[in-house]
């Protein structure tokens, strides 16, 4: 994990090393079924001592997010395990039109591994990788959003930063891929700002932001895309029409 500053002063540290840590599980960066990292790790991570770290782990154990395991660690419950599925979820064909002019500027295209709903999604097999587009939208020269977008590499490959300054992903799958696209779903709800989304969007880390997970498949029914967009949430206007 890399180094996560926090300094909302109105709230106490470890508070905020706790919801960090459940948005982290919400995201999908810590998994449910590993063990919660051993406390001296989150202690350097967060910058904090190992008590503010011990508070952190009660604060989650009170709530019934942890339970520790004599002489194998801490780990996160059944409950836990639940947290992911708390959202609007199931919103077919949903169609977002911004309504302000904006631009886009590719932050970069990358290889990865993937988090495992990422590699689930796309059907991975075990040495798998994917092509990685991080993107920044702007709107009135201030970041709107933040998206990342994870393809398989023979989807991935072809497409060049160029193709995204221009058009969206969708447009460049079906004009430039020639892909015809399928089913396209979305899961919106609100999360906190990680410290990446946070640098990003210029917003404090654990500010709200409102966060959309949209899988795209073709016309079979297999996997093309899987991605996460955060918005500003006081910058997204948006138009919805449902089929």
């Amino acid at each position: 994990m890399n180094k996560i500053h926090l300094d909302n002063t109105h709230v106490p540290l470890h508070y905020q090393i706790a919801e960090y840590l459940e948005v982290m599980l919400k995201r999908g960066d810590l998994l449910p079924d590993d063990q919660v990292p051993p406390e001296e790790e989150l202690a350097d991570v967060f910058s904090v001592s190992r008590t503010t770290i011990r508070r952190s782990m009660e604060h989650l154990h009170g709530r019934g997010l942890l339970t520790r395991k004599q002489g194998k660690g801490t780990f996160w419950t059944e409950e836990a395990r639940t947290i992911k599925r708390e959202k609007l979820a199931g919103i077919n064909k949903l169609i977002f039109n911004v309504s302000e002019k904006t631009t886009v500027r590719v932050l970069s295209k990358g290889v990865d591994e993937g988090n495992r709903e990422v590699r689930d999604f796309l059907r991975a097999a075990e040495d798998d990788k994917f092509i990685v587009f991080r993107r920044v939208r702007y709107a009135g020269g201030e970041p709107m959003s933040y998206t990342i977008n994870y393809l398989p590499m023979h989807y991935g490959g072809p497409i060049e930063k160029k193709h995204l300054e221009k058009m969206t992903m969708l447009e460049t799958l079906e004009k430039v891929l020639n892909i015809r696209l399928g089913t396209i779903e979305h899961e919106v709800e609100i999360l906190r700002a990680t410290a990446l989304i946070s640098e990003q969007l210029r917003v404090p880390v654990l500010d709200p932001v409102l966060t959309i997970k949209t899988s795209v498949f073709d016309k079979d029914g297999d996997p093309v895309e899987i991605v996460w967009t955060y918005f500003v949430e006081n910058k997204y206007k948006f138009r919805v029409v449902l089929e």
